[in-house]
Parts: structure tokens; sequence; C-alpha cells
């Protein structure tokens, strides 16, 4: 009897030290951080200690969205929206700000920090917590100021990139290499956006040994441009220069010049949130085939037209993206495409989130499928385009998040031991 006692104290006690620990942490601000973009974490736990970070965005009273875009540079613009609930609900705000193409993870982190820090000030004012701040200024850096000065590049906006990849992998009846490499240049001005990239790689792969060997090698060579202007906040006109060989296509040479005009159905400044755009091209594709097709030619001119939808969406219950196009040849309508293609991640209720992605296209316009006879080769290996009227593709999951509402506590140890142990 005594001992049934005891045991009954001894969990009465530990419910009421549970139960007083969510009073205390309800005097500060419950910060729910949802980062669409590139987030640590762990830094800003240690960074920005001040505040509770919860893992169910109904249960904060600060709710932060981070999305970012890429810039002229290379470079990222993160933007973070600030949405109060709660008692701070009707309370909003937005910081910025742009992580330079050369600047390290680290500088990144560090700005987000400053930022955040920031965002959270106008709601720590109408806290008990307010009483405990320190204000203080540092000085600015002159040097980035120059740096980030439009007036004062020396390159005009331009921005060049080069690269080159080389990846080998086999055993006794497999080995597969593939090297590539290209060249990018880009300019991006609020009138004017063009890039230029120039790429090359070369597949080659082994099935088999002796007698039994089969060997194919696929080489892609290609140059595109795509230049637009800004027509308003909603409209934009530009085109698309293409030119390719493919030995996987069948593309001994394929040039296409692409006009384009935009309509975005949103300012194209919310296009961090919000992106709705019309999109219409239309222009002249001339082919040269490696071999003949299964439409009797070695090469042809041919006019193509195409309408596009795309959509993306990023809100605090989640984001959405999708698109689908339309495209046909003048000189048969029958030779047409009509694709789909989407992803989302939405958080139905607390906890759970479901997320859902996939391609689908039919497709009639594969006027570059090789004339003759699929060998088993072929169909094994993919070694070249094979005639199909459909590809897709799916991939989804769903998660369930449920436990300790608070995750203050970082803890990085045993992170860094991505080796395998075994032990006899």
């Amino acid at each position: 009897m005594k001992t049934t006692f005891l045991m009954l104290l001894l969990l009465c006690s530990a419910f009421t030290v549970q139960a007083q620990t969510p009073a205390t942490k309800s005097e500060n601000l419950r910060v729910y951080l949802d980062c669409q973009a590139f987030c640590d974490k762990d830094y800003i736990k240690r960074e920005i200690s001040f505040v509770d970070y919860v893992n169910d965005r109904f249960q904060s009273t600060v709710y932060v969205l981070v999305t970012a875009q890429e810039t002229g540079s290379g470079g990222r613009e993160y933007k973070l929206q600030f949405e109060g609930q709660g008692k701070f609900e009707g309370m909003r705000d937005t910081r910025t700000y742009i992580r330079q193409a050369t600047a390290t993870d680290d500088e990144n982190r560090k700005e987000a920090v400053e930022k955040l820090k920031l965002g959270l000030l106008p709601y720590l004012l109408k806290t008990d917590k307010a009483n405990e701040l320190v204000i203080g200024f540092k000085e600015g850096d002159a040097a980035a100021e120059i740096a980030t000065n439009p007036d004062e590049d020396p390159w005009n906006f331009w921005v060049f990139n080069l690269r080159t990849r080389g990846y080998f992998n086999g055993d006794k009846n497999y080995s597969s290499s593939n090297l590539s490499g290209g060249i990018t240049a880009g300019r991006v001005t609020d009138k004017l956006k063009t890039n230029f990239s120039l790429d090359a790689s070369k597949n080659k792969n082994r099935f088999g040994e002796g007698d039994e060997e089969f060997t194919y090698t696929n080489e892609r060579y290609s140059f595109n441009n795509m230049t637009v202007w800004s027509l308003g906040n909603h409209l934009s006109a530009g085109g698309y220069l293409g030119a390719s060989k493919s030995d996987y296509n069948n593309y001994e040479l394929d040039l296409s010049v692409m006009p384009a005009v935009e309509y975005n159905f949103f300012p194209y400044s919310e296009s961090n949130n919000k992106y709705v755009g019309l999109m219409y091209k239309v222009g002249p594709r001339y082919f040269n085939y490696k071999e003949e097709t299964i439409y009797s030619q070695t090469s042809e001119l041919r006019f193509q037209e195409s309408l596009s939808l795309d959509v993306s969406l990023n809100q605090k219950w989640g984001q959405i993206s999708g698109s689908t196009s339309y495209s046909h040849y003048f000189h048969d309508f029958s030779k047409k495409r009509l694709s789909f293609s989407g992803f989302g991640d939405v958080r139905l209720v607390k906890g759970l989130s479901f997320n859902v992605g996939g391609y689908y296209a039919i497709q009639h316009d594969q006027l570059n499928i090789v004339k003759g006879e699929v060998s088993g080769e072929d169909l094994l290996t993919r070694r070249r385009q094979l005639n199909s009227n459909y590809d897709f593709y799916v991939n989804f999951g769903i998660r369930y998040r449920f436990g300790s509402l608070f995750n203050n506590v970082v803890n990085p140890r045993f992170e860094g031991g991505g080796g395998s142990f075994f032990f006899f």
C-alpha cells in the first residue's frame, strides 16, 4: 500500500513539473521557421536563443517563411516574411537581403540571423522580453556597399561560369564513364535579361566482356540563348535560340529560333510567393538527322508553336508548382505534344503533410526516331531514343510529426560520422 502511494505521488510530481514547463515557455515568442530556401536551423537556434522554436506552425505566435530567387549575378535574393498569429494577429513584415554569388554559407547564415533578429524585434517589443533588450549599432562595411553598387560594376552586370565534371564506375561485367563541361554567360538588369550556354558531354558504356562484350558511346553538344525584355509589371517579350548535336536523339544538327511572349497574371515583384505565367512561342526548326527517320527524312525544316501555363505558389500552408504545355508542327497538326507536370508539398492538418510530384506527356511529335527494327541492345541500354506515344513519372510521400512541441536544443554529436561500422 505504501509502495502504491509513493508511486502515485511521484507520478503526480512529474505531471506537475511538465504542466509548469509550458507556462515558462509561453513567456517567449513561439517561432515556426518555414525554410523553402537554404537555412542552417542549428546555427539559427544557437544565435537566436531568446525565442522558442516550435514544430507546428499552428502553435506558433510568429510564422516566418523564407524563400529565395536567383539574381542576375548568380547570387540569391532571400525574402523573410514574418506573420503574427494569436495575440500578434495582423502584424506582418518582410525583410530581404542579397547573397552574392561568391559568398560562403557562413556569410549567408550570419546575414540571415541579422535579418531574423530585425524581423522579430516588433513582436519582442510587445512582450516582457522588451525590458531585457540591449540596442547597439555597428559600423557599415564601405567595401561591401561599393561592391553592390551597379555604377561601380566593372563587368557591366555580366557573369560567367566555367564547369567540368567526370564520372567513372564499373566492374568485370559493366563499366560506364561520363565527361562533361560547359560555359555560361549571362547579364540581368531590370529591363533586359540574357544568357548563353555552351555544353558538351561524352558517355561511354560497356556491357559484358570478351566475345559477349557490347559497347556504345553517346556524345552531345549544345548551344542555347534566351533573351527577354521587360514590357511592364506583367508582360515580357523575347525569344530562344538553340543548336545541338545528339547521338541519342539522332540529331546531326537541331537548330531552332523561337520568338516568345509571356504574360504574368501577378506583378513580377510578387513572384517569390505567387506566379501564374502564360507563354506563347512560335518559330522554325531545322533538323539534319544522323540516320534516316521513320518518316524517310534525312533533313527537314518545320515550323512549330507552343502555349504553356506555369503556376507557382509559395505560402505558409506549403508550396505548389505546376506546368501544362501544348505544342504542334504546322505541316502536320497530328504531330503534337501535350504535357503536364507538377509538385506540391501541403500541410493538411497539425503535424501531417503530403507531397506529390510527377510528369505526364502525350507525345506524337517524335520526328527524329531512327528507321528500322529496334534491337535488343537498344531496348536494354536505351542508347538512343525510341518511339513512344507517352512518357511519365510519379513520386509521393506522407510525413507525420508528433511529440514535443518545442525544439530549442541543438546537439550535433555523431553527425559527422558518415562511415559504416561492422562488429564481429
